[in-house]
């Protein structure tokens, strides 16, 4: 995350253990991690860490704004203030995932052939992006975000990288409606103030039977890919 965003984390910490996206998400990403040595990229709050390190896998997590690594220690995880495209070290793992994070950086392709690097032999990448380019708008730029990805941009540059795609899927459905009112309105996501009712129980519900079918959109895209030897 941008140095922009260091109070990000600290609302997704307020937010995290009532909001319906957030953990619908984290189940989401976790029915796809494999392996034993798992990295989490940009993880914020760290709580897709802590629910990795409660089912068994071996975490790190790293973040370039210091107090999303402050909060994820907090809840016993291996936290390091790092830059995914800066971060040197020795260490390969298994499954690296990279959870809304690939749209905050300027060259993400960078970010793919980086973590290609850190990856085992036939390790594997899960990533979680937003999508339709056409929505990007005043919740985005809040965000950092540099872009919102097509289906063909994420698995293009992940193939550029040196992955073969797996799992592509778009979800949340559900909020599609909303994101498009905003988007005309230009009016902030009320993210927190719908986390914060009860509606969120019931959304999450909802969300989580959505899920189960592989709709052909939706306001985020979820792939799983593998490692290649070589990249172009």
């Amino acid at each position: 995350m941008g140095e922009n965003l260091h109070s990000h984390a600290e609302f997704l910490e307020r937010i995290e253990e009532s909001d319906f996206w957030i953990k619908v998400k984290v189940k989401l990403i976790l029915d796809l991690v494999e392996g034993k040595k798992v990295l989490d990229v940009g993880c914020g709050s760290g709580l897709l860490s802590k629910t990795l390190l409660d089912n068994g896998y071996e975490v790190v997590a790293i973040d370039n704004d210091w107090r999303a690594v402050g909060i994820a220690k907090k809840k016993g995880v291996i936290g390091l203030v790092a830059d995914i495209n800066d971060w040197k070290t020795d260490e390969k793992f298994d499954c690296v995932i990279l959870g809304d994070v690939l749209e905050h950086i300027n060259d993400d392709k960078s970010t793919m052939r980086k973590v290609h690097a850190l990856l085992k032999s036939n390790g594997c990448i899960v990533v979680n992006v937003p999508s339709y380019q056409f929505l990007f708008g005043k919740h985005d730029i809040a965000l950092g975000h540099k872009r919102r990805y097509s289906n063909d941009e994420l698995k293009n540059k992940l193939e550029d990288s040196g992955f073969k795609i797996e799992y592509l899927r778009h979800w949340n459905l559900l909020t599609l409606p909303i994101a498009i009112v905003t988007k005309i309105s230009k009016k902030d996501y009320p993210h927190e103030r719908v986390s914060k009712s009860l509606l969120s129980k019931l959304l999450e519900r909802m969300l989580l039977a959505e899920s189960k079918s592989n709709y052909s959109f939706g306001l985020s895209i979820l792939c799983k890919a593998r490692k290649q030897v070589v990249f172009s």
